[in-house]
């Protein structure tokens, strides 16, 4: 008895105990857990997380796990239901959505659902074994729940087609069955009853609990209408628990006894997502097939539905050998780019899942091979521009080639010689080097335009790529060491990408991603076909494995294969991998072939290249020659350099004279070329891309030194000891130096010189010496600054080619007619000829030791002999054409010390040797500081740079010029990107030139030396900068525009706007000038009344210097001697200031825009004879020509800046400004000025806006803020001058077509005129009027006609006044005002009638319109007028009548929205134009803030009817509603609760702003291909020549990549696709956000129907 009654109150102890659960629950920030009998109590348990959403425990192991979506991770602690322990991280690569989680407590693993990969997997507890186990058929997996003992699994799915299933959870198809597929919509959580086989979910869109068995059937609802918005949900002793987003509570539901669920406890502050409950009997125990030595399977063992209760698995891309043990790692694999990823797919499984390898930086990577020795993967990428590589794993990445890398693209793996090869589409070249980086040589450079993929075959020492050059795509095949090139292809391709090769059976494949096709071809190039070309829009990476050939689609977003023979078998590998680009197909463990450089790397030093046929060679990097064993690499102690057209190279003539070309691009057409031996690097001239460069021996680091004011630089020399270069140049006839750098430039010759060509220096002994092709041919020597000129040898004949000899002290030259090599000693005494048979066209010369050394252009020879006598002469290289230069690497041949060597002589910029008068003993030289053209030399031996000067512009250049000086007149500066120079300014203040640059309609400006450059004045559509003045005083620069008629006013030291000081009615200001000493700004009007003008520089004060000025062209002011010149038609004119003493000073010169005073001299352009010319300012005479130069654009004096007027310490304080400075005009009045539409206030200093009369009147432009006039409206524009600046009168408008208009400016109705009453204030109207009555007045022509043509359908007025529509309507007669008035009263009352019956007419129409909406329902106007947006998905259908989707209001003129009456209390809708990323909660879109003037007002001014669903200029109407929306959360773990509740109750599955950065995607069909990136090649394909290039080729700028542009993608990828966040068609999976990925979580609506409209229609309105 005592037994029995201790067992019943056991069961009921427990029975109390286990009735009050504890219950786990996730936010998105922390995991929590609360017990059913204390709700209030809440306590944490894990904090910190990112964003988690599902739940789940393993109890006897004290784990509880959970998913985080914003670290797209698994992770678990260890949990006793007291103290937690530590995270753990189960998975932290692979996951993207994982929106359900469920523990397998039987065998210890954990089951996750993925709706972005739409996947269900399945890992062991430990991470370390992890499986793919359904990946077909499903769309948006949600929910998630395993019955251990029956060995199943049960899953919802919210995609296109709702449903719940069950299958083993072994993953065996066969198990798969749904349960649910009818009423059901968006099936959030899941949870199951274990002892009576149900299963339990809840729909958070049609608001219900149900039930059905392991089976699907007896399907049972709960709660159907007491739900508000549900979301997890689990079962515990008859007992339902739930979150709910809504009441952000915790629910239970008594399945016993029904009725409505009760909140048991509720968040304050976030919202609850996943739920479980805790406890043991979640969790019951029992037997396990896999609890015994795992099933004795080597992997997983997964629990089967089915006998024996378990099968053995293995991870993701392994296969299972024996039904036990799996395979040692995948065996074929797929290694994939995907531009910032690389990742992996196994062939060996069907699901291709793939793996992202853990890579660091990978910025940009395209194209990727693989080592099959050493089982490294390698990679290029462009961004980071690099060549990597890591281990298959993601271990040891490391970068190989980090430097000269210009954009590199395919890249191939000899995994015979250990060598690797990669194309540079940036440098134009193809590379190699060893596989660790190291002796890296540049094998290819010439013709390549836009080199892609690489592919090699060692064994047959060939190397294949692809080259989609604009112009000419071709596919070509050359030699491992870059010899023996052939074309392959070369005719019909388009966009030749990827490349791979059949080794075994000699064919070389290829795609084209603009023919849209993959074609194979031999080896040689023939036997061509096609492969495939259906749906292949752009293919990109190829490659081969077995019989199948793998390829990547940037549009399609896929991996595909096809048979290699057939083009049948065609299968789809993957789809929805953005930024696909190269792969690489593999299978482990094989590695095929072998030749000569398999074995100890051939016996080479650094290097082994095979060729065909096994003939390697060695090779050596770069400064490193082969020995003479072939094999060896050393560095040699001389070698020849040499310049030929687009290319430099050295020769070795130490050992086998073989060449190496240097890599150096961008080469056009080199002349000369010199060395420095103290830094290794190498100079060159190019004539046809007038420049000078330099880079290191090894071609890095090129840069153009000198690019401006060079035209045919021939000669060039550089200076060792003081670090100078120094150049002839034929074109302009000049010899100058600069630093090596290209600083401190300074013309030496100018005068006297034919056409200067070859260039030698002798440092030590201060000399100069170059050949001139000028009477007959001399040579010259001067010092090295200049002087000391001197003809050394005369009559020469057409030399060539000058070098020196600095140990016998003797110069050698080249010469045609009759050709020869002859030498003098360096006075011109001891002339010999050297060579003179045998000769025919020597050109460029050198010498070393015993030898000179020289070219000849038609033999194509280099050729040596003894320097003294010719003998033992020897062809040193054969076959090289084109050589016009060349100089040995010695120390010999840059020897010798001066004292420039030392601090640069102490100069401060040039230091230039110079021969001693009396040199002693060891001292042949002495020095001389020298500065840059133009600048003035210290005594302190600085340079200052100059005060006055002229600058005249061409149409890409700028110069200085200064006229009557001992140093050159003029210069070029070397300012970069000029681009139709316009207009130029100089602050000598800041030595800042300004310039409108006239392509971009924009002034820029940047320091005199090029640097700083910067836009100033940003263009715009409304600007065209016709001319610059700068005032250095007040710090202002004035510029006229041409399109405003205007003169603007910007602040030089921070660009700021100022505002405009002259704008008037007529005016049409254009050249420009000012006097800041007196503070005077004149200027040129060209409008009707042309004429020189004058004004205060704050724009008062106007006053006209000359009227009657035909044409006025140009403007200068002699700021020396108060004078103002300008140039007109007739000539060039000057007056005084005030315009008084008028003078003309050249009559009839032909003058261009351009005219200038500086000195004593008047300066303009000819722009005839396109020169600057000069003559007396005061009397025209000594005109004379000063620079020639073509297409001059401007022409300017500087003055020297005056630091005394300075105005920061004469006129402190003026907020726009200054007046008043030392003598400056004015000086007795305000200090400050304002421009147009600014006032100064009492203080005199601060200028303000005017304050408004208000709209019945008018303010006067000038007068003190405090006494601004206001003038009645009427008074404007009346012809008389009320204000006291005349500005009532000023800009009045032009009078209509149908209007005349007074002399006063007024516009009267053109039938007044001639009326009898004088309408005009001057009675204008009446004075010109026809005699008789029976005649009309043509109101533009003064013509009278007969009073029966007036209104009789022709115009027989020129005007068409006759015809007049007021005239004609009102039925006006001149010749009876008594009837025109009469008939004017009538069309008056006519139209007050015609208005009443409109307005009558309107509003019987709009009652009409009231009770049809209202119809039978008695649904009012004021509520909220039907807004679709308030249940997006669902409207509700009207009783009766379908209640209108597709919502108008009217609009007022003004833009604003009618007011419809209070809205109805209580809803607050989430409106359609919250639908646009809105962020407000108003219907209206009010854009008069933004324009300024109604958007919605029709062009009779008129009220409109506009939508109020997407926007107010378009009617949209809102498609049907999806079978398919998603059950997402509805509000963010950050969201507020006052957010959530501010939208009505029928979205409660809404969400707040916080999203991922890819928008809601509607729902997709499955397997249907993703859209394409960015365009569709069928389209756009056709326009390839037309997208953007950078630098003539596919790099759009950083601002702008191929994703923003409407063109194709190039082949090689410099686009950063559209991302995820770019496709407005993706869909959100759930229940979380994840910040920067790529699915919209947490949106503030529901998400949108499915954008499939209804049959027949477009819409439902």
């Amino acid at each position: 008895m005592l037994v029995a009654s201790w067992i019943v109150f056991s069961s009921c102890f427990l029975t109390c105990v286990t009735a009050y659960p504890y219950l786990i629950f996730a936010t998105s920030k922390e995991i929590r857990i609360a017990n059913v009998s204390k709700p209030t109590k809440i306590s944490t348990i894990v904090r910190g997380l990112v964003a988690a959403g599902a739940v789940d425990f393993l109890y006897d192991e004290g784990l509880l796990c959970w998913t985080d979506n914003g670290l797209e991770m698994i992770q678990c602690v260890s949990y006793d239901g007291k103290v937690p322990g530590a995270k753990i991280d189960v998975l932290t690569t692979g996951l993207s959505s994982p929106d359900g989680l469920a523990c397998d407590w039987f065998t210890k693993k954990i089951y996750w659902t993925d709706a972005e990969t739409n996947r269900i997997e399945v890992v062991s507890i430990s991470g370390e074994h992890r499986k793919v186990l359904f990946w077909e058929d499903i769309d948006q997996p949600r929910a998630i729940a395993l019955d251990p003992m029956r060995g199943l699994m049960f899953w919802t799915d919210w995609g296109e087609i709702p449903k719940i299933e069950r299958a083993g959870m072994n993953g065996d198809n066969s198990t798969r069955k749904v349960l649910v597929i009818e009423d059901i919509m968006w099936p959030n959580g899941l949870t199951l009853d274990f002892n009576n086989s149900k299963v339990y979910w809840l729909d958070a869109k049609l608001l219900f609990l149900a039930s059905v068995d392991y089976e699907g059937n007896n399907r049972h609802k709960f709660a159907s209408q007491d739900l508000k918005c549900p979301f997890a949900v689990s079962f515990f002793h008859n007992k339902l628990y739930f979150t709910d987003w809504e009441t952000w509570g915790i629910h239970s539901y008594n399945l016993e006894e029904g009725g409505k669920p009760k909140e048991i406890a509720h968040n304050k502050d976030i919202m609850p997502l996943d739920i479980r409950v805790w406890d043991k009997s979640r969790q019951p125990k029992g037997y396990s097939p896999c609890q015994t030595n795992n099933g004795g399977c080597s992997h997983l063992c997964l629990l089967s539905p089915r006998p024996p209760g378990f099968t053995c698995a293995c991870p993701t891309g392994v296969k299972l050998l024996d039904n036990r043990t799996c395979a040692n790692g995948p065996q074929e694999l797929l290694i994939l780019v995907q531009r910032t990823d690389i990742s992996k797919i196994s062939l060996d499984s069907p699901d291709y899942t793939n793996f992202i390898l853990p890579l660091k930086n990978v910025r940009h990577a395209i194209a990727i091979d693989f080592d099959p020795v050493e089982n490294f993967i390698y990679w290029t990428d462009d961004d980071a521009k690099a060549i990597r590589r890591a281990h298959l794993n993601g271990t040891g990445q490391e970068d190989l080639i980090v430097t000269e890398v210009g954009h590199p693209d395919g890249i191939a793996v000899d995994w015979v010689a250990r060598n690797m090869y990669w194309t540079d589409t940036g440098m134009d070249r193809i590379e190699v080097a060893r596989l660790n980086g190291e002796s890296r040589i540049v094998l290819i450079t010439e013709d390549l335009g836009e080199p892609r993929a690489i592919a090699v075959a060692p064994e047959k020492g060939w190397m294949f790529w692809s080259d989609w050059d604009s112009e000419a795509p071709k596919i070509e095949r050359a030699s491992l060491d870059g010899s023996d090139r052939t074309m392959l292809i070369s005719k019909d391709l388009g966009w030749p990408n990827g490349i791979t090769l059949d080794l075994a059976y000699d064919k070389i494949y290829w795609c084209d991603a603009k023919k849209d096709r993959l074609e194979v071809a031999n080896m040689d190039g023939s036997d061509r076909r096609e492969i495939i070309s259906d749906n292949l829009p752009h293919p990109f990476g190829l490659s081969l494995l077995g019989d199948y050939l793998y390829w990547t689609d940037w549009q399609r977003r896929s991996i595909e294969r096809v048979n290699k023979i057939t083009g049948n078998e065609r299968k789809l590998i993957a789809d929805q991998l953005p930024n696909v680009m190269g792969l690489k197909v593999i299978r482990l463990g094989e590695v095929k072939g072998t030749n000569p450089c398999a074995k100890d790397n051939g016996g080479c030093d650094q290097l082994c290249l095979n060729r065909p046929g096994n003939d390697y060679i060695c090779a050596c990097k770069m400064g490193y020659e082969l020995a003479t064993d072939n094999r060896t690499c050393v560095i040699p102690e001389a070698f020849l350099l040499f310049v030929r057209k687009e290319n430099i190279g050295r020769i070795s003539i130490e050992n086998n004279n073989n060449v190496v070309n240097i890599p150096v691009t961008g080469i056009k057409d080199a002349s000369a070329l010199d060395f420095d031996i103290n830094d290794n690097r190498i100079y060159w001239t190019d004539v046809k891309a007038k420049t000078i460069t330099r880079s290191f021996m090894n071609g890095s680091n090129v840069e153009k030194i000198v690019e401006f004011g060079l035209d045919s630089p021939e000669g060039m020399a550089v200076d060792w000891v003081a670090h100078n270069l120094y150049w002839s140049d034929t074109g302009s006839k000049r010899i100058e130096v600069a630093r090596l750098d290209g600083r401190s430039r300074k013309v030496l010759l100018w005068e006297g010189l034919g056409e200067p060509r070859s260039l030698a220096l002798n440092p030590r002994d201060g000399y100069m010496y170059w050949c001139d092709w000028v009477t007959f041919g001399v040579i010259e020597r001067a010092a090295l600054d200049g002087s000391k000129r001197t003809v050394l040898i005369s009559e020469v004949g057409d030399v060539k080619g000058l070098t020196i000899d600095y140990v016998q002290r003797r110069i050698y030259w080249t010469q045609l007619n009759p050709s020869s090599i002859e030498s003098t000693d360096l006075e011109g005494q001891n002339r010999i000829q050297v060579i003179g048979k045998d000769i025919e066209h020597p050109k460029g010369i050198t010498q070393y030791q015993d030898y000179i050394y020289w070219t000849d252009l038609k033999t194509l020879h280099i050729e040596r002999a003894n320097k003294t006598n010719g003998q033992n002469r020897s062809v040193v290289q054969e076959r090289l054409g084109d050589v016009t230069d060349m100089s040995i690497f010695h120390t010999s041949r840059q020897w010798g010390w001066n004292q420039c060597e030392i601090n640069n002589g102490g100069c401060s910029h040039l230091c230039l040797a110079v021969p001693a008068f009396t040199p002693s003993v060891g001292q042949a030289t002495t020095l001389h500081c020298a500065c840059p053209t133009h600048y003035v030399l210290n005594a302190d031996k600085t340079c200052s740079a100059p005060q006055s000067f002229l600058l005249y512009s061409q149409k890409n250049t700028l110069s200085r010029l200064i006229p009557n000086t001992t140093d050159c007149p003029s210069l070029v500066l070397p300012i970069q990107n000029l681009k139709s120079v316009r207009a130029v300014e100089f602050d000598p203040k800041t030595q800042f030139l300004y310039w409108v640059d006239g392509r971009t309609q924009s002034v820029k400006r940047a320091f005199d030396n090029g640097t700083h450059a910067s836009v100033f004045v940003s263009a715009s559509s409304e600007r065209h900068p016709y001319d610059l003045a700068v005032d250095p005083y007040r710090r202002l620069l004035y510029w006229s525009c041409a399109m405003a008629d205007v003169i603007n006013v910007t602040r030089l030291d921070n660009a700021s706007k100022v505002g405009f000081v002259i704008k008037g009615k007529g005016e049409k200001p254009r050249s420009i000038a000012l006097h800041p000493e007196k503070g005077f700004l004149f200027w040129t009007d060209v409008g009707a009344e042309p004429s020189v003008r004058r004004s205060r520089v704050d724009g008062e004060k106007k006053t006209i210097i000359a009227s009657d000025v035909k044409n006025p062209m140009a403007l200068a002011v002699d700021r020396l001697d108060d004078l103002v010149f300008w140039a007109s038609s007739r000539g060039i004119e000057r007056a005084t200031l005030d315009g008084r003493e008028r003078r003309m000073v050249l009559a009839e010169v032909v003058v261009k825009e351009h005219l200038a005073v500086w000195g004593d001299y008047l300066y303009w352009v000819d722009g005839d004879q396109q020169q600057v010319e000069r003559a007396d300012k005061l009397t025209g005479k000594h005109q004379e020509a000063v620079v020639r130069a073509s297409h001059l654009t401007e022409l300017v004096a500087v003055l020297p800046f005056d630091e005394k007027l300075y105005v920061e310490r004469t006129c402190e304080g003026c907020s726009h400004i200054c007046l008043q400075l030392q003598g400056a005009v004015g000086s007795d009045g305000p200090a400050c000025g304002c421009p147009a539409g600014l006032g100064l206030q009492d203080d005199e200093r601060t200028c303000i806006p005017p304050p408004a009369c208000g709209q019945d009147h008018f303010t006067c432009a000038t007068g003190s803020i405090s006494l601004k006039d206001c003038l009645p409206a009427s008074w404007r524009c009346d012809g008389h001058k009320d204000c006291a600046d005349g500005s009532d009168e000023e800009d009045c408008p032009a009078c209509p077509p149908d209007q005349f208009k007074c002399q006063s400016g007024r516009c009267i109705e053109k039938a007044w005129v001639c009326d009898g009453t004088p309408q005009c204030p001057d009675g204008f109207d009446e004075s010109h009027c026809c005699k008789s009555r029976d005649e009309f007045l043509c109101i533009d022509t003064g013509i009278c006609i007969s009073n029966t043509m007036k209104c009789d359908g022709i115009k027989n007025c020129n005007d068409g006044s006759d015809e007049a529509h007021a005239l004609c309507i009102l039925g006006s007669s001149k010749g009876d005002p008594a009837l025109a008035e009469k008939s004017h009263k009538s069309a008056l009352a006519v139209g007050v009638i015609i208005a009443v019956a409109a307005l009558i007419t309107i509003g019987l129409f709009l009652y009409y319109c009231r009770k049809r909406l209202m119809g039978s329902n008695n649904i009012a106007l004021d509520d909220e007028l039907d807004d679709s947006a308030g249940d997006a998905l669902s409207p509700k259908p009207l009783r009766g009548v379908p209640k209108p989707i597709c919502t108008v209001t009217t609009l007022q003129k003004n833009g604003h929205r009618l007011v419809k009456g209070p809205t109805k209390p209580g809803i607050d809708g989430v409106h359609m134009s919250m639908l646009n990323g809105s962020t407000t909660t108003t219907n209206s879109y009010d854009r008069n803030h933004i324009t300024g003037a109604s958007s919605s007002t029709t062009e009779g001014g008129g009220p409109v009817v506009a939508p109020m669903l997407m926007s107010s200029s378009s009617l949209l109407c809102y498609p049907r509603e999806t079978l398919n929306p998603p059950p997402s959360p509805a509000t963010t773990a950050d969201s507020t609760r006052r957010l959530h509740h501010s939208y009505n109750e029928d979205y409660c599955c809404s969400s707040s702003g916080a999203s991922r950065y890819r928008p809601y995607r509607h729902y997709r069909a499955i397997n249907q291909p993703p859209p394409p990136t960015p365009c569709s090649t069928d389209v756009c394909d056709e326009s390839d020549s037309n997208y953007p290039l950078r630098g003539g080729r596919y790099y759009a700028p950083p601002a702008s990549e191929y994703d923003s542009d409407p063109f194709p993608p190039p082949p090689t990828p410099r686009s950063h696709y559209h991302s995820e966040g770019g496709i407005p068609t993706s869909c959100p999976p759930s229940p979380s956000s994840t910040a920067g990925r790529s699915s919209t979580y947490f949106n503030p609506l529901p998400p949108p129907p499915s954008p499939v409209p209804s049959p027949g229609s477009r819409c439902d309105c």
